[in-house]
Order: C-alpha cells, then sequence, then structure tokens
C-alpha cells in the first residue's frame, strides 16, 4: 500500500470514528502526533537508523543465560525495565568482564550492569564531581539540573560499590587512553547535547576491544543531540524496538 492509499484509508477511519465513537479520535490522532515527532526533523528521523528486535539479542544456542534486575523505587531520569533487559542481553553478547559507563547520576544502570557481571570483572563509571559542575561544553537545561542534584552514585547498594571505580571527572576533559582497546562494553549516557554525546561517544569507542559493544540511552526525539549523532557517525549503529537504546559492534 502506497502513501496516497494509507491516507486514503486512514482518513475514512477517522471519518468513521468521529461519526461513530468520536471519544477515541483523542487516541488516534495522539498516537499519529506522536509518531510523526520521530520523522519530522529530517536531521533526527529515527527511522533512519536500522532497528533490532530485544529478542534478536538472544543466543542463538549454547548455554542459559541468567539474568538479575535490581528493582528500585520509582526515580526520574533512569531507565526502563524493559530497557535494562536490552543493556544486560548486549553486556553478555559482548561476554563483558570490563565495562564502562558515562553518566552514573545516581547510580541505577551501573547497578545493574555490575550485578550481571562475573567476579573479578573491572567496572568502571564516570560523572562530574558534586563540588565542580563547570563543563567544557554547554549543556541543556535538564541535563543541567542533573548535573547539580548531589549524591551521584548514591543508590548503588553497599555490596556491590568496592566492585566499582566511580570516577569524578567531566567526561570531555577525561583522558580515555589508558583503557584503549580494553572495554567490553560501553554504555554512553552522560551529556545529552551533540557535542558531549560525540565526546563521549568517540571515547567509548576508542576504549572498546573488537568485537565490544557500544550502547547509547536516549535515542529519541526528545533528544535530537543523540539522535543526530548515531545518523553521522561511522559505527553503523541500530536502535532496539520498543526502547530508546541503540548499539554499535566495533569490528
Amino acid at each position: 500500500m502506497n502513501p496516497l492509499q494509507k491516507t486514503a484509508r486512514l482518513g475514512f477511519r477517522l471519518l468513521k470514528i468521529a461519526a461513530t465513537n468520536p471519544r477515541r479520535l483523542s487516541h488516534i490522532l495522539g498516537t499519529a502526533l506522536s509518531a510523526s515527532n520521530d520523522v519530522v526533523d529530517k536531521s533526527c528521523d529515527l527511522l533512519r537508523l536500522p532497528i533490532v528486535d530485544v529478542n534478536d539479542l538472544l543466543p542463538a544456542a549454547g548455554d542459559l543465560w541468567e539474568i538479575k534486575m535490581l528493582m528500585f523505587p520509582k526515580t526520574h531520569a533512569s531507565i526502563s525495565l524493559l530497557e535494562f533487559t536490552a543493556l544486560i542481553l548486549l553486556l553478555k553478547r559482548a561476554g563483558s568482564k570490563q565495562i564502562f559507563e558515562f553518566g552514573t547520576f545516581k547510580g541505577i544502570s551501573i547497578t545493574q550492569l555490575a550485578s550481571n557481571l562475573p567476579p573479578g570483572s573491572n567496572i568502571y563509571t564516570l560523572d562530574l564531581p558534586d563540588e565542580q559542575l563547570n563543563t567544557q561544553f554547554s549543556t541543556d537545561p535538564e541535563d543541567a539540573a542533573i548535573a547539580v542534584e548531589t549524591g551521584k552514585g548514591s543508590l548503588v547498594p553497599a555490596e556491590l560499590r568496592p566492585r566499582i571505580q566511580f570516577l569524578k571527572c567531566d567526561s570531555a576533559k577525561f583522558d580515555e587512553s589508558p583503557f584503549a582497546g580494553k572495554m567490553d562494553f560501553v554504555f554512553v549516557d552522560g551529556a545529552h547535547n551533540f557535542d558531549y554525546v560525540k565526546s563521549d561517544s568517540e571515547k567509548g569507542w576508542r576504549m572498546l576491544r573488537s568485537g565490544g559493544i557500544i550502547a547509547w540511552h536516549d535515542c529519541r526525539h526528545q533528544d535530537p543531540g543523540v539522535v543526530r549523532y548515531l545518523l553521522q557517525t561511522p559505527f553503523k549503529p541500530s536502535r532496539i524496538s520498543g526502547t530508546t537504546v541503540a548499539f554499535a559492534i566495533k569490528p
């Protein structure tokens, strides 16, 4: 069915709903409006990124994969349960023992990741120090509000804290060279403007070994800096269906 046929059919159905069940028009139009947000700006058109179903991240054969999930009280700037599932599947797909996260915030993401790593793994997470909030690149108001919140990493359970190395630095000024080629998995979830996403991603890519996986959170129209970068990068990222997570595998 071509776009003209789809438009005609949708128009007919809208007229029918308006005549027989007008209260449902709000739902239909709201869904269409939400979908249009993903494509209205060509420079951050989400449909230009290949999409992968979360089930496709499962192994085709072999041993069972066990996933551990910790349930936190509902908090803002966090990640959905499906997104955590996708991240942990990517973590296991890479056979991860060395991981790095850009953007600790309260520590929910690094907790979920660390809980699914074997003993002896090297786990790093990076965020601004609470006492020093000056950044090399400007940030949008939402990122700036998150940056000034104290207690970064405060939700990480006490029993996990000794396994995690908490690094405090502006990621734009962070020297990734000691980690080059050593990481199995890198998660980029720091500031969401284009400059920071580019800086964090390129550093993360250099930190990855061949076959390692880099993942991004907030690949969505509300964070155009993330989408614009992913559409321009040569890393060939894909989106995971039903989530705002994207990922790429280093050759």
